[in-house]
């Protein structure tokens, strides 16, 4: 009874670890709870504001937003989660501080899962620890944090995919939650680069054991978990897809990362966010820094030496990820080779694979720990003393070497005022967006990631910004009721025209009344007659409903599979 007893405690311990862990890196973001940060903070905080005001204030399905650009859409994007769970957080605590509880959970889920697939792999406890503080406890994450690049929090769920897909080798069952986690990076703001490398390293792993076993299973087990998580997420995907086909953001092809550049970003204990390391830096240090440490390098060493066999994949993995984080270097390149694929056609900044360089060369790490442990233990009783300290020693380094970024977080605190009734437009400045909102003003300027198109309005030579103007006609606005989703016109008409909204055009707006609308300079446009007296205009995301019935299908196929394993039994052929 004793011995069940302390094992059930012990199975606590590790969570419990890695929220004290997260706790504590995410420590400057909660004393500066009412803060924001530099960078795209200030985007992703109105970003996340837009829908929740959305519902709480105008009782709307937060579809689009008018205050970024001229207006744009919201919940196709890619990079807003509407429809996630973290999303909840933002509805409870607001968007300054949820999107901080969001990196603390990002931070515990990362922690965690990172440790569970390293005891899958077959490491053992320590070696595991030093994984996990090893990959998630690295400058790449705390310099992307602290930036803004929120999406990236969405990389938590990477180790997950992969340890319930090796789960999946005993039991199909976890071919569903392999599903499940790519499902919430989709319906969260994870579904461009979160996604792409995400699916990108995991598929090249399953590639990579399918060809060391000598059998496809793996490569099944990801296709299925693949599709089944996209079809989960239909509601968010096929929007998102229908309008990314259509508006593509350019990739830069030609974009390369000096060796010199490479060596620094993984090894300098220097990783100030504002660090400039020389002529071959084109990005903010964010990009570049992925810190690893040279006794988990030695480490690593040792792993692939001593233990080749249980760790080559994994240096496979590592050198692949290294030469093509590099770029740009060569006309064939790896880089040069993937970059044209669909989606990575929109990729920049190569040296975002380096997290992967990071994780394997732990996992090596973790290899060569165990490989110390089993020689030294019969021969030298305090070794596994010092591998505790060693461990700690890792996370402790990792730590105060992203402070002085996660410190940032204090750059400002938004001002205080008043949410005014009637909409406007105005021209605006990036670096202000979210006070902006707050005050219901939308913003012409603004950073490039709030949309795919170029910022839309009508703009005086007096810098005025109107919201509607009458080209053809005569017509006179009496009355205009501006709301995300709906804007309604009374005019006064003598004379038929056409008359231009300052409302970007995209697919999805259409009139109340069935009148044709079309664009005119890329803003909602439409003819209008003499008898006209109101105009009801109206947005709804192309392809939602049918993105929610493939979604609602698709979980209700899942749940049927999971509680009648007779049912899924048979369906085993397909996983296997």
């Amino acid at each position: 009874m004793t011995s069940r007893s302390n094992h059930t405690k012990s199975k606590y311990y590790p969570p419990g670890i890695f929220l004290l862990v997260s706790l504590a890196f995410c420590l400057p973001f909660f004393r500066k709870w009412e803060y924001i940060g530099v960078g795209d903070w200030e985007l992703f905080c109105t970003m996340a504001a837009v829908p929740a005001k959305t519902i709480t204030y105008f009782g709307q399905f937060p579809f689009w937003n008018p205050y970024l650009g001229g207006g744009n859409i919201l919940f196709a994007h890619p990079e807003v989660g509407i429809a996630s769970p973290f999303f909840l957080l933002i509805m409870l605590f607001g968007p300054v501080a949820g999107l901080k509880v969001q990196i603390l959970l990002a931070y515990f889920l990362g922690f965690y899962g990172t440790y569970l697939l390293a005891r899958k792999i077959g490491l053992g406890n320590l070696a595991s620890y030093l994984v996990s503080f090893t990959y998630y406890g690295s400058s790449y994450f705390a310099l992307h944090f602290s930036i803004g690049h929120i999406p990236f929090t969405h990389f938590c769920f990477l180790p997950w995919v992969i340890l319930f897909l090796l789960k999946a080798e005993g039991d199909w069952k976890y071919i569903l939650g392999a599903a499940g986690a790519l499902a919430l990076i989709i319906l969260g703001n994870g579904a461009a680069v979160p996604l792409l490398y995400t699916l990108f390293f995991c598929g090249m792993l399953m590639v990579l054991l399918s060809i060391e076993q000598g059998h496809l299973r793996h490569v099944r087990r990801f296709l299925v978990a693949t599709v089944l998580g996209v079809l989960l997420a239909g509601v968010k995907f096929f929007p998102m897809y229908s309008y990314l086909s259509q508006n593509r953001w350019e990739g830069m092809p030609t974009d390369q990362v000096p060796l010199s550049l490479a060596f620094t970003g993984l090894f300098s204990f220097d990783q100030w966010i504002f660090r400039t390391a020389g002529s071959g830096q084109y990005w903010g240090w964010h990009e570049y820094g992925a810190y690893l440490s040279p006794a988990v390098l030695i480490l690593a060493v040792v792993g692939a030496v001593c233990c080749l066999r249980r760790s080559r994949l994994w240096l496979i993995l590592g050198l692949f990820f290294f030469i093509f984080g590099l770029g740009h270097f060569s006309p064939v390149s790896l880089w040069n080779l993937i970059v044209h694929l669909p989606g990575f056609s929109s990729v920049r900044s190569p040296a975002r694979a380096f997290q992967f360089v990071v994780l394997a060369f732990a996992i090596m790490a973790g290899f060569g720990l165990d490989f110390c442990l089993n020689r030294l233990k019969t021969t030298f009783t305090q070794a596994r003393y010092l591998a505790v300290v060693l461990v700690a020693a890792v996370i402790v380094v990792n730590l105060f070497i992203n402070l002085p970024s996660l410190r940032t977080i204090g750059y400002k605190k938004p001002e205080p005022v008043v949410f005014q009734d009637e909409f406007r437009q105005e021209i605006g400045r990036k670096d202000d967006i979210y006070n902006q909102f707050r005050r219901n003003r939308g913003s012409l300027v603004t950073p490039w990631l709030s949309g795919y198109k170029e910022s839309r309005g009508m703009v005086t030579p007096t810098s005025d910004v109107l919201m509607e103007y009458v080209v053809e006609g005569r017509a006179q606005v009496l009355y205009r009721r501006y709301t995300p989703n709906r804007v309604e016109y009374a005019i006064r008409s003598d004379r038929p025209g056409t008359i231009v909204f300052g409302i970007g055009y995209d697919e999805g707006w259409y009139a109340e009344d069935g009148r044709r609308l079309f664009e005119r300079n890329a803003l909602v446009a439409m003819r209008f007659t003499a008898q006209d007296h109101e105009v009801v205009l109206k947005y709804r995301t192309p392809y939602f409903y049918l993105g929610l019935v493939i979604s609602l299908l698709t979980l209700a196929v899942c749940l049927l599979l999971w509680r009648r394993p007779q049912l899924g039994n048979r369906c085993k052929a397909i996983f296997e």
